[in-house]
């Protein structure tokens, strides 16, 4: 199973400075929809190509990530390419979802 890389405020320029696709997951430990809908993101993630970088962020350990993009539900699942924010998915979303938002990305790059 992939590892989840785990950002916070110290990290997250990895996320910022990468020239792929990244994908990053926001929840906290107490969000009851953030648990059940954990090992689907992680199945998730297993499925994409190795050149997409693929992390969480507790919200509860980097609330300055959590103000600078504006999450305000959870989970949400953030998108970036080349380093800039071009897909916010807020809830609980089947997989789909996410692979369909990655493939319209990529077929604009």
């Amino acid at each position: 199973m992939r590892t989840l890389t785990a950002y916070n405020e110290d990290n997250f320029r990895q996320i910022e400075q990468y020239n792929g696709i990244s994908v990053v997951r926001f929840s906290a430990p107490w969000c009851p929809p953030c648990q059940a809908s954990e090992e689907m993101f992680s199945q998730f993630a297993d499925r994409l190509d190795r050149d997409i970088q693929v992390g969480k962020v507790n919200v509860d350990q980097a609330p300055v990530l959590t103000t600078k993009y504006e999450i305000w539900g959870l989970p949400s699942v953030l998108i970036f390419h080349e380093g800039q924010l071009v897909k916010r998915i807020p809830g609980v979303k089947p997989a789909s979802v996410y692979a369909q938002a990655i493939a319209d990305i990529k077929k604009g790059q």
